[in-house]
């Protein structure tokens, strides 16, 4: 098992659930009962936890069916402890202003995760023109969806199998979501529906598409600076030792290149050091 994914199917994110990890082993929920259960119980330390949920400043929200009461706390910081050892990555709204601080009291090893809303980014009738087609608008909000979930998984399959720290795996995601952003005006009608299964006219594209794109940028660039490590932002995962051995390399090689690692050099946790070190010798 590389990491352990709770991925709720909620009003507003489902689309998460459509991500793919095809090239590591991610155990998924889609609720916190076995999430939580499986993270307390676990005889390992140091696994890497990935949420996908609605957020706030203090806890993991869901949706309610109550008309007075919009939302309630899921998973919150009395829960804390369950992330003990580990490094949580939270792609939900508002958790690194308190909810992730408490995690890593609590010893998470590193939590990432985002001070500001990012709802909006998935919905970009609340930025779009007037003159823009609701059509249009609705084509663009499934692109970025698809993007958002694609980059997002291209980065993390990076940071599991190759010895790269949080801060790189946050500063790849940012660039490659912002990359595949910037390119849409100049994608062909072909190239749309090869890739996101839409069909956008050349006038829909030239009229529409590129303000929209750098509205989107412009949301991005204030969303981006708020994805935060708190903890310790040279963890580095080990899974990549498990991958370097299945590709043959000798442990002498990868203990080398582990002790060469120049944020393996910097992890705050000692014990995690000699973990690390102990799986790339044996």
């Amino acid at each position: 098992m590389d990491a352990i994914l709770l991925c709720m199917k909620k009003q507003g994110i489902r689309f998460f659930s459509r991500i793919k990890f095809t090239n590591t082993n991610i155990i998924r929920f889609h609720t916190k009962n076995n999430f939580l259960g499986l993270l307390r119980s676990r005889i390992d330390k140091y696994d890497n936890v990935l949420i996908m949920a609605h957020g706030s400043n203090d806890s993991i929200i869901t949706p309610t069916h109550d008309l007075n009461r919009k939302w309630e706390k899921y998973i919150t910081e009395s829960d804390a402890d369950a992330f003990s050892n580990n490094f949580v990555f939270a792609i939900s709204c508002l958790t690194a202003n308190k909810f992730g601080g408490k995690c890593v009291e609590a010893g998470a090893l590193c939590y990432l995760g985002y001070q500001v809303e990012i709802s909006s980014l998935f919905s970009v009738k609340k930025l779009e023109k007037s003159y823009i087609p609701k059509r249009v608008v609705l084509h663009f909000d499934t692109i970025i969806k698809h993007i958002f979930i694609e980059e997002l998984s291209k980065a993390y399959e990076e940071f599991l199998t190759s010895p790269i720290s949080v801060e790189v795996l946050k500063e790849r995601f940012a660039f490659l979501l912002e990359q595949r952003i910037a390119e849409l005006p100049n994608l062909s009608p072909q190239e749309y529906f090869e890739k996101y299964q839409i069909q956008l006219s050349d006038q829909n594209i030239k009229q529409f598409i590129s303000v929209v794109t750098v509205q989107v940028l412009s949301l991005l660039n204030d969303i981006t600076p708020r994805l935060i490590c708190i903890g310790d932002p040279n963890y580095i995962s080990s899974t990549f030792i498990t991958y370097a051995k299945n590709d043959g390399l000798a442990s002498e090689l990868i203990t080398e290149r582990l002790l060469n690692n120049p944020f393996y050099r910097l992890i705050e946790n000692e014990e995690y050091k000699s973990f690390l070190l102990k799986k790339a010798k044996f």
